[in-house]
């Protein structure tokens, strides 16, 4: 069935081709667009529901393979929400690493729908949670109801998806297969950047003693490139997100080593703090910084300081900048009479080191008012995977 939706779309394109030539052009063409799209929705629809009974069957991979080429061309904005492409998350297993790849493009496109992530965000409020809400969750329940648990008192709308992140966990702890494992985790990193936060925070959580440090121990720091890192490695795989899923062909352990380091220490910067002071090995500490600092830090610095830059104006009472010579942002307020100046000063290894949080300038702000605003910008910064603006803007 994929492999004849995909060739009903490559007819589609065909028709739309052939339009050109006649009287009828604009009538071809958008005939043809619309039955690429209901096509490719359809395909989509088909490779969710079927994706954890096929994604290890050899006769499959073929077939597989096609449907995947044809939904490259599906735009992100016609994409279905992170909890359906959760569905093909037994793909990312499958036998075929061409397939794996295909299947984590739809997973990387999501990172471009920003207002999925804000519509989550703003799920967030008013949400009651059961149980303890500092508990970890597993990564069945990332796209739950509020009111889900470790227990699962609620069930889940979509079984299915569950089911198909219950195998995209198995898949980030299994070392017999480095190139399944370190997709797997970047397809979960994607996902989590589309989850309510409270549900992000919690599964994350659950990663920082249990799942991350043997992930980078036993998989990803073997593989790293740590003398000689490969030509268009670290900066460039934060600056092309799609990359790995849409490279053809598939890259090297090497390549996508690098880029999922680089993307957990964008999404999950409180984690890979604590593994590099907490887990790793003392004879690693130096290679890992050095990297990290050439490698991955200048990258992360520019692409903060482009967010500063695009973000909208909150006028003059809170106004931020950032330097990536100086490695700081610095964020000025004033309201009512007062005035406060905070610099943030990332380390050259940033984020596997403490943020500094210094007060340069202020005035009308007591004491104890100053020491507040420090321990909360400190704990989104240190503990909470959050990001220098996001905690200026706290």
């Amino acid at each position: 069935a994929a492999a004849a939706a995909a060739a009903l779309l490559a007819g589609a394109g065909a028709a739309s081709m052939k339009a050109v030539d006649s009287e009828a052009l604009s009538e071809g063409v958008g005939a043809a667009a619309d039955r690429c799209e209901r096509l490719q929705r359809a395909l989509l629809l088909l490779l969710t529901k079927r994706a954890h009974g096929v994604a290890r069957l050899r006769w499959s991979q073929r077939a597989l393979l096609d449907a995947l080429t044809a939904l490259r061309s599906m735009p992100a904005v016609q994409l279905p929400a992170a909890a359906a492409i959760a569905s093909l998350s037994p793909l990312i297993g499958a036998r075929s690493s061409p397939v794996r790849f295909g299947a984590l493009a739809l997973f990387e496109r999501l990172q471009s729908a920003e207002a999925e992530a804000g519509a989550a965000a703003a799920s967030e409020e008013g949400a009651e949670e059961e149980g303890d809400a500092d508990e970890p969750l597993p990564l069945r329940f990332l796209f739950g109801g509020a009111a889900q648990t470790v227990a699962g008192r609620r069930a889940a709308a979509d079984g299915e998806a569950m089911v198909a992140l219950d195998r995209l966990e198995e898949l980030m702890g299994d070392a017999a297969d480095a190139e399944a494992r370190m997709l797997a985790w970047s397809a979960a990193l994607a996902l989590l950047a589309h989850a309510r936060p409270t549900a992000a925070a919690r599964v994350s959580a659950g990663w920082k003693h249990s799942g991350l440090p043997g992930f980078l121990n036993e998989t990803l720091l073997p593989l790293l490139p740590l003398a000689r890192p490969p030509p268009g490695s670290g900066a460039a795989s934060l600056a092309a997100p799609t990359s790995l899923g849409e490279s053809d062909p598939p890259p090297g352990a090497a390549e996508v080593a690098v880029a999922v380091f680089a993307a957990l220490l964008s999404r999950v910067p409180a984690l890979a703090r604590h593994w590099y002071t907490s887990e790793l090995s003392r004879a690693a500490h130096a290679a890992v910084a050095r990297y990290t600092e050439l490698h991955v830090t200048p990258a992360l610095l520019r692409r903060e300081a482009e967010a500063i830059s695009a973000a909208p104006s909150s006028g003059d009472d809170f106004v931020v900048k950032a330097s990536i010579g100086a490695r700081s942002v610095t964020a000025t307020y004033s309201y009512e009479g007062t005035y406060m100046q905070i610099v943030l000063r990332l380390d050259r290894a940033h984020p596997l080191r403490a943020v500094e949080v210094e007060c340069t300038q202020r005035a009308g702000v007591s004491d104890a008012r100053w020491r507040k605003w420090q321990r909360t910008i400190s704990t989104m910064l240190l503990a909470q995977n959050g990001s220098p603006r996001g905690a200026l803007a706290l």
